[in-house]
C-alpha cells in the first residue's frame, strides 16, 4: 500500500513542477501538493494538486479549521519552514499527531537585508521548531552542518540541494560569444555596478562581448536610459522578462558567463545546466545557492565591486579560461544538481521518517 505523502506550500512554482513529478513516480509514495496560488492542472502531472487558501493577521498566515483533517489524512507532511505560519507552528507542537512531520528550507537566515546567515535571535524559533519535527530538509549541506553544531542528529537531517530544469542542448553547435544577466531588474542586485563597469572596460578592451540583460522590474526604464545616454544601443541589448525556455536556452548557450553582481540565486543552476560560469559578489544575495560555486573553477566570487572591470577585460583576452569555466559547472551539474539529485533530498527524508 502506498504511503501518503503531503506537501504544503503557498505557491507551486513551474520550476518544483520536474522535481515534484519525479518525487510522485516514486514507487510506495502518493505524492499530493497543496497551495494557495492557481491551480495549474497538468494531466501529466505525476502528483495530485489541491487548493489550500490561508488567511493573514499581520505577517502571521494561517488555515482555517479544514487544515487539521487535511494533515490527519496523510503519512508524512511536509511543510515549508514558515517561521511565520501560526498553522505549521501548531504542528510543531502537536505531541498527539499521527503523522510524520517534516519541514523543508533554507534553515538559516536569508533575505535581501542582511548576510546569508547573519546572526539573529529567530535562530533560536528555528531550533525550537526542529526539534519538534521528524525530519529536516535543507537546501544546502551548510544548513545541515549548522544544526548539527547545534545538537542535532544528522540521522534526521537532509539535504535536498535547489536546482532547476534545464533543456538539452549540444555543446557542439553553442556559440559562446556573450554576457548574460538574467533576473528581476532590482538597484539590489547591482545591475549598475555591471553596466558602469562595463562601460569602464570598453576603455581598455576592443574585444568586449555584447552584454544581454533578461528581465524586468523597477530599473527597466532606467538601464534602458543608460544603454542610450552612454551610446550602448549596439552593445547592451535589454530584453525584458522571458519565460519561454527554448529561447532562454538559445540564450545561455550564447554566453560565456552569467555576472550579476548582487545576488545569486536559481540563476546560478540555470547557468551551470547550461554550460555558463557564474559571476557575483563573495557576499551576494542568496539563498544559499552561492554556496554552489567554486571560485575560478565553475564562476567567480569577487571581492569589490571595482573589481568587476577587470574581470570583463579577463573575459575579453581570455576566453578560453571561461569556456573551461562553463565545463566545469556543467560537469558539476550534471553530477550533483540534477533534478533526481534534489528530488533524492526528499524521498530519503520521507522513507527515514517511516522506518
Amino acid at each position: 500500500m502506498k504511503k501518503k505523502v503531503l506537501f504544503i506550500s503557498y505557491q507551486l512554482h513551474n520550476y518544483r513542477i520536474p522535481i515534484f513529478n519525479i518525487i510522485g513516480e516514486t514507487e510506495g509514495l502518493e505524492l499530493t501538493v497543496a497551495h494557495s496560488a492557481k491551480k495549474i492542472n497538468d494531466p501529466n502531472n505525476k502528483f495530485t494538486e489541491i487548493s489550500l487558501g490561508y488567511k493573514k493577521l499581520g505577517a502571521i498566515t494561517f488555515y482555517n479549521s479544514s487544515f487539521k483533517k487535511l494533515v490527519n489524512s496523510f503519512d508524512v507532511v511536509v511543510c515549508m519552514f514558515y517561521l511565520q505560519n501560526f498553522s505549521f507552528f501548531k504542528l510543531a507542537l502537536s505531541k498527539k499527531r499521527k503523522f510524520k512531520l517534516i519541514f523543508w528550507g533554507i534553515g538559516v537566515r536569508a533575505s535581501y537585508d542582511s548576510d546569508f546567515d547573519a546572526p539573529t535571535f529567530f535562530n533560536k524559533v528555528r531550533y525550537f521548531w526542529a526539534k519538534r519535527s521528524d525530519a529536516m530538509v535543507f537546501y544546502t549541506q551548510y544548513a545541515k552542518e549548522k544544526y548539527i553544531k547545534h545538537g542535532f542528529s544528522a540521522n534526521k537531517l537532509f539535504v535536498m540541494n535547489n536546482t532547476v530544469e534545464v533543456n538539452n542542448f549540444s555543446e557542439e553547435k553553442s556559440t559562446r560569444k556573450d554576457l548574460l544577466f538574467i533576473g528581476t531588474l532590482y538597484k539590489s542586485k547591482k545591475i549598475f555596478e555591471l553596466l558602469e563597469a562595463y562601460k569602464e572596460a570598453q576603455k581598455h578592451t576592443q574585444n568586449l562581448p555584447k552584454l544581454q540583460i533578461i528581465g524586468k522590474g523597477n530599473e527597466y526604464n532606467n538601464i534602458q536610459h543608460w544603454i542610450e545616454s552612454t551610446g550602448n544601443t549596439q552593445n547592451v541589448f535589454l530584453h525584458g522578462a522571458i519565460y519561454d525556455e527554448s529561447i532562454l536556452a538559445e540564450m545561455f548557450t550564447s554566453s560565456i558567463a552569467c555576472i550579476s553582481p548582487g545576488q545569486a540565486g536559481l540563476s546560478v543552476l540555470k547557468s551551470f545546466g547550461y554550460g555558463v560560469p557564474f559571476i557575483t559578489h563573495k557576499n551576494s544575495i542568496t539563498g544559499g545557492e552561492r554556496l554552489n560555486i567554486t571560485n575560478g573553477e565553475t564562476g567567480i566570487l569577487f571581492n569589490e565591486d571595482a573589481d568587476l572591470k577587470d574581470i570583463l577585460i579577463d573575459i575579453s583576452e581570455n576566453r578560453g579560461k571561461y569556456l573551461d569555466m562553463g565545463k566545469q559547472a556543467k560537469l558539476f551539474y550534471n553530477t550533483h544538481r540534477m533534478p533526481q539529485n534534489m528530488a533524492n533530498g526528499f524521498i530519503e527524508a520521507v522513507e527515514y521518517t517511516l522506518q
